[in-house]
């Protein structure tokens, strides 16, 4: 069953960029008490996550930080290397990129999707949710994974 409001995130690792590089970390511990968004994207440099998704975080950090939100985090099934690529060609610094390369994260959520007969393989489905100390307040995702409508950072904000 997938992850849900007044679930507690799981302890699955995934990597994110440090000050010597990659390094692995476990999403409870990244997380923390702060009061967190994490928004999902199947993919880096596809044509939803680029054009729709990402940009609304992006463009969003004020109004985040108006209501509380300490950080922003990005999830994918891409590798680390690529999502910094992705978040610095779009000046989104202050999003943390979280790669979940072996699909760990997604599939301790059981939020996969498998993109197999596009060749992408096994992805995370696009998901916004709000966690404050670990857990769950609001998960979101969207039906059509062409659509980024309920996982917008207007949208999750709309539950901070």
């Amino acid at each position: 069953m997938p992850i849900a409001a007044g679930d507690r995130l799981p302890d699955a690792r995934g990597t994110v960029w440090g000050e010597k590089g990659p390094g692995p970390v476990a999403l409870s511990e990244l997380v923390g008490d702060k009061k967190t968004v994490i928004f999902g994207v199947p993919g880096a440099f596809t044509p939803t996550c680029t054009n729709d998704h990402l940009p609304t975080f992006a463009a969003s950090a004020d109004q985040l930080s108006a209501a509380g939100i300490e950080q922003t985090i990005c999830m994918s099934t891409n590798d680390i290397f690529v999502l910094q690529a992705w978040n610095e060609a779009h000046g989104a610094g202050h999003i943390t990129m979280l790669a979940d390369g072996s699909g760990d994260i997604t599939r301790a959520m059981d939020i996969g999707l498998d993109l197999s007969g596009l060749g992408l393989g096994f992805r995370c489905t696009r998901f916004a949710m709000l966690v404050d100390g670990g857990v769950v307040k609001a998960f979101q995702t969207e039906e059509n994974p062409g659509a980024c409508a309920m996982t917008s950072a207007a949208a999750i904000l709309e539950h901070a």
